[in-house]
Formats: structure tokens, sequence, C-alpha cells
């Protein structure tokens, strides 16, 4: 599977966990839709913000890219994601991660200007307990 250049670059600062290299692929007002979570960042620093929030919670966060289509200037990427789900309070422990999802970007001038991640939220949330 070949993926554009622009999504191959958000998949490689991702598992990088390099949150304002993710953000910089971005439009300037370019926005991110959690769609399991009913939340949403615009502008680069919100994105880079969200991002390392979550690399935080997930700390050893990686995504496998298995399958794209590309319909004009929209790529759906249907990945892998696995992880060790770390909550703020340490006594509970860490719980491993595996889901599958779906990101919906929007590509435009070499850049992103939407992006809407779609996963399970009960199958997340029964795997962190």
């Amino acid at each position: 599977m070949t993926l554009d250049p622009v999504v191959a670059a958000l998949y490689a600062a991702y598992n990088a966990h390099d949150a304002q290299a993710a953000a910089a692929l971005y439009a300037p007002d370019g926005h991110h839709d959690e769609i399991a979570m009913g939340q949403s960042r615009a502008g680069r620093d919100a994105l880079a913000e969200g991002l390392s929030g979550f690399f935080r919670m997930l700390p050893d966060v990686a995504w496998q890219p298995l399958n794209a289509v590309r319909s004009g200037d929209h790529v759906a990427v249907f990945y892998h994601m696995t992880g060790t789900f770390t909550p703020r309070a340490p006594a509970t422990g860490t719980r491993a991660v595996a889901l599958d999802g779906m990101h919906l970007l929007k590509l435009a001038g070499g850049v992103i200007e939407m992006t809407q991640d779609y996963w399970d939220k009960d199958a997340f949330l029964a795997q962190i307990g």
C-alpha cells in the first residue's frame, strides 16, 4: 500500500509521538474531529496540544495503516492502533489497548484541511477498565 506523502508523514509523526510535526502538516485553520468522543480541535496549536495529551495517555501508541482509499481530495485510511493506557492515577495500573479504526482526511494544496477519526468507544472503554 502506498500512502499519499502527506498522509504517510502524518502516520510517521504519530508513530514518533511528535505532536508538533503532526500539527504542522495541517493548514493553519485545519481541524480534527474525534467522532467517538464528540470533540473537535482547530488550529495547529490546539491540534498539537490534543496530541500531546493523547501521547501522555498512551505513551507507546502506534498506528499501522492497513488500507487506504482515495476519492478526490479525501483519503480514508483503515488502521490498527495499539498502546498501553496509562491513567492519571498510577495506582490503577496500565492496560493494553488494541483498536481498529479509520481516519478520514481532506487534503488540499499539500496540507491537511480536516481529519476525522472513527473507532469503537465501547471497545476502548472496555479495554481501559
